[in-house]
């Protein structure tokens, strides 16, 4: 499936190309990322598997996964060291060790590596969507927008310290359009936050390249990507993109959280019928079916393509 041109010319390109072939990818995110980390910590309990396939929040392996398999066919598990925990999001002096963050994820890798980043890495930071999936008060929007937006900037900072060379910044598609905005009537309030927020992000993605201009800075603009999913389903092979395929009960949307307490809802018996997801863009109230994550490694790695990124 050929992605047009118009497309990728949304990407922000970068002036710094990679050198050398890199040798693994390290991704920092939440459950769009996340290839089975919350799943094991949580005894493999959450989320429930199936119908999430193997403790990833979709049907079917995650986009990362997918990407590094296009890389390498027969060891990609050796290349791809995947930090993302599903729930994560961004909160600063948080006292709940059990709400994992970009910062704790970065800790952790940091840890197990000397308190170095790889240069020969390609770092990924997708994150933000849980922080805002709490609805906050409209007096709080623009300062949690901040807050988010803050937190990721000063990782990214922390990361190039620490050494990485190569990152890249994921913005978050307009969550107004997910079916969760719709059951609770969060549609506006959704689709503004999700403007806001990427916005300041490709702002601080730009200044970042400024400041650094020896990182290599790659910005992959998702919310176009599923903006065109939307209006051209049938160029994607959906044929329904505002429903999910399984009946969940509903869910209040809280401050913390809300993946995780939505996705324990989700057992094998609610889907809909043989192959109910045929065809969907959304697999659960939230999170995009796996053709759409096959689609996202697609795009991705055009992008990479498109960079000289290359993987020995």
């Amino acid at each position: 499936m050929k992605i047009i041109s118009t497309i990728l010319a949304l990407f922000l390109s970068t002036v710094v190309s990679a050198s050398t072939p890199l040798s693994k990818l390290v991704v920092f995110g939440d459950s769009l990322s996340d290839n089975g980390n919350l799943y094991e910590y949580m005894k493999r309990q959450l989320p429930v598997s199936p119908p999430y396939y193997e403790g990833r929040f979709t049907n079917g392996p995650a986009w990362v996964e997918i990407l590094m398999e296009s890389y390498y066919q027969n060891d990609s598990k050796d290349h791809l060291f995947d930090y993302a925990f599903g729930g994560a999001g961004i909160m600063e002096d948080d006292p709940d060790d059990s709400f994992f963050t970009l910062s704790r994820e970065i800790n952790t890798y940091l840890l197990a590596n000397n308190d170095k980043a790889d240069p020969n890495a390609m770092f990924v930071v997708w994150i933000g969507s849980n922080n805002y999936l709490a609805i906050p008060e409209p007096s709080e929007m623009e300062k949690v927008i901040q807050e988010v937006n803050y937190g990721i900037l000063k990782d990214l900072n922390r990361l190039v310290s620490k050494g990485a060379k190569h990152i890249l910044v994921v913005n978050i598609p307009d969550l107004g359009n997910i079916p969760i905005a719709r059951e609770f009537n969060a549609v506006e309030e959704l689709s503004y936050l999700s403007k806001q927020h990427n916005l300041v992000l490709e702002q601080n993605v730009f200044d970042l390249k400024n400041k650094y201009p020896e990182v290599q800075w790659l910005y992959y603009d998702i919310n176009i990507i599923f903006d065109d999913m939307r209006l051209f389903p049938a160029k994607y092979g959906f044929n329904n993109v505002t429903d999910t395929c399984y009946e969940q009960a509903a869910q209040s949307l809280s401050k913390r959280n809300y993946v995780l307490k939505m996705v324990s809802t989700i057992k094998a018996n609610n889907l809909l019928g043989n192959n109910a997801c045929d065809g969907y863009l959304f697999f659960d109230p939230v999170h995009p079916s796996a053709p759409a994550h096959v689609l996202m490694a697609k795009t991705t790695k055009e992008l990479f393509d498109r960079n000289g990124v290359n993987f020995e």
